[in-house]
């Protein structure tokens, strides 16, 4: 892993792109403040359908997941006595 300052790699950004496809990432100096360059690849469904099931499914079972029918007649009652109550 190479560590280069912005200005540095300022003159060699077409060259440290290349190499950080090719798998070696870069760390960026700036002010202190440190950035890492790794490559991206683009998330594609038809090749990786275990990822993308296990995204779905997180979305699924996350707290985002509808009320039941029992969970929503409970916060009616609630929503009615605290009318009631007014």
């Amino acid at each position: 892993m190479k560590t280069l300052t912005v200005a540095q790699a300022k003159s060699k950004l077409g060259k440290l792109v290349d190499q950080v496809h090719a798998g070696t990432p870069i760390i960026l100096v700036h002010n202190a403040k440190l950035v890492k360059v790794e490559r991206y690849v683009p998330f594609d469904p038809a090749e990786d359908r275990p990822e993308l099931e296990a995204m779905l499914l997180e979305g699924v079972r996350s707290h985002f997941t509808p009320y039941s029918e029992d969970e929503m007649q409970s916060l009616l009652d609630k929503l009615r006595r605290r009318q009631r109550k007014k």
